[in-house]
């Protein structure tokens, strides 16, 4: 059954930029769903207390949940393992495998998207080959493991233009309070060998990919990104 969803982090039980996601789904189930959905804000803030809670998760560590909105009109909330105790450049720095994929709708976060990343990260474990690192039509760098892309260059902090996302937009907005060389703008799959660092953002953390960028500059700008959304989320 299609459906569309979001990841949102948590502080215990207290959903972190609740309203910021609840109007990404609404404005997801406009577009595709022509009835919408049921999201009752209040009561969908009451049941992700509700599911951390029953599920056994920590009142006082940073937890995650899924919630899924299916075309029919049904919600699911399931919890998710949070790894952090903050968002954060996180530990593992994957490979990262080109897919060809077609269509821009396959980076918004509907079943479409679910499916083709289970088929990659199927074929990833099989070959031992790392993320995918989706790129369209024309040879343009849309997503990584599903999550928008910033490439840092010489002169230039580069956002996708495809990008999307709660964790993305605080990372821009971050960038650009600090960073006049923030861009958004294409990236393209010529360009990653030019980059110094290669970033994944999405509520995961910010994955740094590994076989792109130049080995001393150790992430810099990633783990700067991470602690100013870390700073703005305390």
């Amino acid at each position: 059954m299609a459906y569309i969803y979001e990841y949102i982090r948590t502080k215990g039980y207290k959903p972190i930029h609740f309203e910021e996601h609840y109007t990404r789904l609404e404005e997801l189930a406009n577009t595709l769903f022509s009835n919408g959905t049921n999201l009752n804000k209040e009561q969908l803030y009451s049941r992700i207390a509700e599911v951390l809670r029953n599920n056994g998760f920590s009142p006082n560590t940073i937890n995650a949940v899924s919630v899924k909105c299916y075309d029919n009109g049904d919600i699911e909330v399931e919890p998710i393992e949070y790894l952090y105790n903050n968002f954060s450049l996180r530990a593992l720095r994957p490979q990262g495998f080109i897919v060809q994929v077609s269509g821009e709708p396959i980076v918004q976060n509907t079943s479409a998207k679910m499916a083709l990343l289970e088929l990659n990260h199927a074929t990833a474990q099989r070959l031992d080959i790392g993320i995918p690192v989706w790129v369209n039509e024309a040879g343009e760098v849309i997503a990584i493991d599903g999550a928008p892309v910033v490439a840092v260059l010489d002169n230039e902090i580069r956002f996708s233009r495809m990008g999307e996302g709660v964790e993305f937009d605080l990372a821009y907005d971050a960038v650009k309070r600090i960073n006049h060389k923030a861009t958004k703008g294409a990236i393209m799959v010529e360009e990653l060998s030019m980059t110094k660092e290669l970033l994944a953002i999405d509520y995961r953390g910010i994955t740094a990919i590994a076989g792109y960028g130049e080995h001393l500059y150790m992430d810099i700008t990633a783990e700067r990104i991470a602690k100013q959304i870390a700073s703005i989320e305390e």
